[in-house]
Parts: structure tokens; C-alpha cells; sequence
């Protein structure tokens, strides 16, 4: 690292652009090695950045490749795949083919993510292994036959039978040994290769064996201070143990896997060893604690990839085909153009307006063809702008999200009067001790995508949901003078939803009672941050609407002084005393009455 802060300090002096891309290059280099992913992605932008104002292809090819590798690192596939694919586009311009098979490798790895694309995945790395293998470049073929080894185990790994799953693994054997014997004679760090070595040993019934890889492979990451690797093999190891019911030790596992994985901001192995302890903490009986990590599991994996993912992965494969049948369109036009020269020159005067009147059918012909294709990819392009709108519009309220695509951010707003609606479950803390995880995520989804349906039903916006409270309001993104009653209407639906599931549970669906509390106010609404944002709102009001919730009874809807005041002419409410909130502030409650649903 001081070497190459020397050369940054001496290239920038000296205006050697090219020398100082490389220079912040190398500085990330030895940041990624260590973990350091923030500063990975400072120096390498940095390269990127002066390497494009030369147009040096040959590095912004290598930086993009680099770049794509840390946000896929990170979890953020379209991100990394976007990068991947700009770098196989510079690299073929100057017909590298290092870079080219390089970025096909990194290419696989994000199409290895998801079961669809595994043919997309193999593609990309035998043409890699292929070129590789041209430039005898070892590094590349040892990397490209480790992926070709994985996506056999992943074929393993869903194989319906036990002969398929032996057959799938014994098929990866060869392409992972090789790679073994050439990153142990590169002096690479082969810890991964270890691990996928003792997966297959599981597959084919090898237990002990698969152990002895995966305790090496943890060696061997640790020497060399790869954590994430160090990270993926203690999961691998404390798998094994979960099923040997060696339960102790695996906890003591995913939890070094864990800290290995937060302190290098890699999510995919977080995710793997909050699933791994919601299991083992399952079949240990400890329903409470297990639910815990399977809620932070499945945040986990909200983060890495779900339908809009593959969605935006999927958009830019077709920008990058398009791309590419531009390109050879606009090629042949040209070779047309070049041969309708050559037939003119040496036609006679009958055979010239034979092929002019050909010609001109022809371009008449493409001309219709181009305005259908163009119709229907604008189609298909509205079509995908809408489904990207409808994904946007799931996060965030309409007018925010026509604010953050006008002006890149969003501003925090002042709403004078809203009105906040909180539901808690009876009870909730017993049952997620006594039920397994699975079936109390189950029953959870169960009452709030319910409750969605309302909240859109009145007019409402969803908030957030935290543990078994839901939250929303009323009276914004748009201001309106309606909010407290349709707020209250939501509620009573509500109430009488999981009044009915108590008389009737569907199969597999845990029956709760429900508080909910109303409250009305000003609040400052808006997004916070740049990662997994989302639209919340601050103030008095909202924690008032919580006291409001959390001091009602079970079948109830308790609402403040505030919310009363507006419904008092419309509703009929039943007073039940005064609760004391924040800097001793006195406040009244009331009981929305029984049969008090349609009176507003």
C-alpha cells in the first residue's frame, strides 16, 4: 500500500494518466485482499474514472470487470452484471482475450445464482475455459473450472434422487481436482476449492471425508486471510454439523461466520448462517430465538435477489443482445451498400433498372419491417418501463418516487395532519416460542397481506411492518381532509378479519387477537439513506398512535384525543381514561363502541 500511494503522488506529478489509473488500481487491490470493500470501491471508481478520460480501454475494461466483482461481492447481481457486460464490449473492441474470458467468468457467476440461468452460466464459462486454454493462461482456467465444478454440485444439490445427486457430484470431480492441482501450484489461496471438494464428498455419502475438506478449507482461508471464503467454510462445516446433530458446535460456527461476514459487508453469507442458526435453534425446540433469525434471514435475502432482481438482471441481458444485433444490422447494411456499388458499376442499362427496382422493393420492404420492429420494441420497452414503474411504486408512495426519478433524491415534507394507524398481536412473543419458525412467518404473512389489501382499500399508505406490528397512515403521500376516517374504517376491517380467522383458521394458520391504535397529527415524512431505503415518517404523532396501540385491548381500536376530536360527530366512542406519554403529557383515550363499523 505505500508503494502504491508512492505512485499515485509520483504519477500525479508527473500527469502520467495511465500510470495513475494503475496506481489507485493497486491500492484497492491490497484493500480488496484485506476485506475492505469501501475502500475497494473508492480507488477502483477513481481508476475507472481517469482510465476513461484517456479512452483506455484495456483498463476500463480490467476496472469495470473489478468493480462488478466487489457489488456482486456485495450482493447487488444487476449492478455487477451491468459492469460485467460493459467490460466484455471494451475488451472485445481491442480483442483482449484475458479481459474478454475474464468478464465471461464473472458473467457466470451472477447467471449461477438462480436455478434459470444455469445454462446461461455453463455458456459463459466454457467460452472462458476456451480461452484460457488458447493463452495457456493457468489463473483463468483454474478459475474457470472451480464455476463448472459448482454448477455440477448445484445440479447435485436439487436432484431428486440420491443416484442423481451422486452422479451430478462424481461429474464435478474432474474439473475441480484440476483445479486444485493449479491453484496449489500458483500458490493461490484454494480454500474454496476445498469446500466445493467436500460438498461433493457429502453428495456421494463421503461424511468424514467432506469434514476433513471443509476444516482444511478453514485453514487454509484463515492463513491467507480471505474472510469471506474463511466465512463460506465454517457454513459449510457447521451444515455438516446440524446434520450430525452436533448442534452446540454449529451454533459456535454460524456465529463465526457471521462476524467473519459483517466485518467485510458481504451479505449472501450473513444470509446462509441466519438461515443456518433459524434451523438449528428449530430443532432444538427454541421456537422464539429461531423465528428471530429466520425474520433476519429473510431480510438477507430480500437484499440479495428476489423477482425484481432477476427482473433487472434480465433487462440488461437484452440491452447487451440488442446492443449486439444493432451493431451486425448496421454491418450488413453496410456490406449491401458496398456490393449494390459494385453491381452498378459493371451492370448494363436493362440489368440496372432491374436491380434498382429490386433495390427499391428491398428498401421499401425493410423500411415497413424496421417501423414494425421498432413498434414492437418500443411496446416491449413500455411494457418493461411499466413493470419497472410498478416495482418502484411497491417501495414507495407515487409522488415520492416521481420525485427521486425528476431529481435523483428525495426531500424530507411536512404533513400538518395525518392520521397513523399501529396493529400488534396477543400473545405474539408466546407463540414464537412454542411454534416453529416456518409456520409463524407463515401465519405472519397471512394477516398482513390482508392487511395491504385494506390499507389500499382506504385509501392508505403502508409504513412498515416490525415483528408482528403493522403500521400505516393515512393523509399522505397527498394530503386530504379524510384521513381519520378512512384510517378508522381500515382499522374496524381489520378487526373484523381477524375476528373471523379466530372463529374459522385456515389449515397451517396460527389465530391471533389484535390490538389497534389510532393517533392524529403532524409528522415530517420522507427516505433515509441510500441502501434498502424506504419511505417512513417521524413525530409526536407516530409515537403517540404506538402508545395508543400498545395501551388498547384485544378486539379493540383505542384511539387518542386527537383522532376523537375529528370523529366524535361521526362515531360513536366510549371514554376510558387518561395515559400519561413523553415529557409527562397528559392524553385521553376512547373505545371505538361495537357495532360502531359503519357509522362513519
Amino acid at each position: 500500500m505505500i508503494y502504491a500511494s508512492e505512485a499515485i503522488d509520483l504519477a500525479t506529478k508527473l500527469d502520467f494518466k495511465v500510470d495513475l489509473g494503475y496506481a489507485y488500481k493497486n491500492l484497492g487491490l491490497a484493500y480488496y485482499v484485506k476485506g475492505d470493500y469501501d475502500k475497494v470501491m473508492d480507488y477502483w471508481t477513481k481508476s475507472l474514472e481517469i482510465f476513461e478520460e484517456i479512452d483506455f480501454k484495456l483498463g476500463i475494461s480490467n476496472l469495470q470487470s473489478n468493480l462488478g466483482a466487489v457489488y456482486q461481492t456485495r450482493g447487488d447481481d444487476p449492478k455487477a452484471l451491468d459492469f460485467f457486460l460493459k467490460s466484455v464490449k471494451n475488451a472485445e473492441a481491442i480483442s483482449d482475450t484475458l479481459r474478454i474470458g475474464s468478464a465471461y467468468v464473472n458473467i457466470g457467476t451472477v447467471y449461477v445464482n438462480d436455478q434459470k440461468t444455469y445454462d446461461q452460466a455453463l455458456e459463459a464459462y466454457i467460452i472462458a475455459l476456451d480461452m484460457f486454454r488458447d493463452i495457456q493462461y493457468d489463473r483463468g482456467i483454474a478459475t474457470a473450472l472451480i464455476n463448472i465444478g459448482e454448477i455440477y454440485l448445484k445440479k447435485a444439490e436439487e436432484a431428486k434422487t440420491t443416484a442423481s445427486k451422486f452422479s451430478e457430484a462424481e461429474a464435478s470431480l474432474d474439473y475441480l481436482e484440476e483445479s486444485l492441482g493449479l491453484f496449489q501450484k500458483l500458490e493461490m489461496d484454494h480454500s474454496l476449492c476445498l469446500m466445493l471438494l467436500g460438498q461433493a464428498s457429502l453428495y456421494m455419502g463421503k461424511e468424514q471425508v467432506a469434514e476433513e475438506y471443509f476444516r482444511d478449507a478453514i485453514k487454509t482461508s484463515g492463513e491467507n486471510q480471505t474472510k469471506m471464503e474463511q466465512s463460506k467454510a465454517y457454513i459449510f462445516l457447521a451444515n455438516l454439523q446440524v446434520e450430525k446433530k452436533r448442534y452446540d458446535q454449529a451454533i459456535a460456527n454460524y456465529n463465526n461466520a457471521l462476524e467473519l461476514a459483517k466485518t467485510t459487508a458481504v451479505i449472501r453469507e450473513q444470509e446462509d448462517a441466519y438461515e443456518g442458526l433459524a434451523k438449528t435453534y428449530s430443532e432444538l425446540g427454541d421456537y422464539k430465538r429461531a423465528f428471530e433469525f429466520k425474520e433476519l434471514h429473510e431480510i438477507m435475502k430480500d437484499s440479495i435477489q428476489d423477482e425484481d432482481y432477476a427482473k433487472v438482471v434480465g433487462d440488461l441481458r437484452f440491452q447487451f443482445d440488442s446492443e449486439n444485433k444493432e451493431k451486425e444490422i448496421e454491418l450488413l447494411n453496410a456490406q449491401n451498400e458496398l456490393s449494390q456499388v459494385q453491381i452498378d458499376r459493371d451492370a448494363k442499362a436493362k440489368m440496372f433498372l432491374y436491380i434498382t427496382l429490386g433495390l427499391f422493393i428491398a428498401i421499401i420492404a425493410g423500411v415497413i419491417y424496421q417501423l414494425l420492429y421498432i413498434r414492437k420494441s418500443n411496446k416491449r420497452l413500455a411494457f418493461e418501463r411499466n413493470k419497472s414503474e410498478q416495482i418502484l411504486l411497491n417501495i414507495l408512495p407515487k409522488e415520492t418516487a416521481d420525485g427521486l426519478k425528476e431529481h435523483g433524491q428525495i426531500k424530507a415534507k411536512q404533513f400538518e395532519s395525518i392520521t397513523v394507524l399501529f396493529t400488534d398481536f396477543k400473545e405474539f412473543s408466546l407463540a414464537a416460542e412454542e411454534m416453529p419458525a416456518d409456520a409463524l412467518v407463515k401465519s405472519v404473512d397471512f394477516y398482513f397481506k390482508a392487511f395491504d389489501e385494506i390499507t389500499e382499500r382506504h385509501n392508505l399508505e403502508k409504513i412498515k411492518t416490525i415483528g408482528d406490528s403493522y403500521m400505516c397512515a393515512g393523509g399522505l403521500p397527498t394530503e386530504n381532509k379524510t384521513h381519520a376516517e378512512d384510517a378508522y374504517r381500515a382499522a374496524v376491517e381489520m378487526l373484523e378479519f381477524v375476528n373471523q380467522v379466530m372463529k374459522k383458521p385456515p389449515s397451517g394458520i396460527h389465530p391471533f387477537e389484535v390490538r389497534i391504535g389510532l393517533n392524529s397529527g403532524p409528522v415530517v415524512a420522507g427516505v433515509v439513506g441510500i441502501k434498502k431505503f424506504a419511505y417512513d415518517i417521524w413525530g409526536s404523532t407516530v409515537n403517540i398512535a404506538s402508545r395508543m396501540e400498545s395501551s388498547s385491548i384485544p378486539g379493540k381500536i383505542n384511539v387518542s384525543e386527537n383522532t376523537y376530536q375529528l370523529l366524535k360527530d361521526k362515531q360513536q366512542f366510549t371514554y376510558r381514561g387518561e395515559i400519561e406519554v413523553k415529557n409527562k403529557q397528559v392524553l385521553k383515550m376512547y373505545f371505538a363502541e361495537e357495532d360502531a363499523a359503519v357509522a362513519v
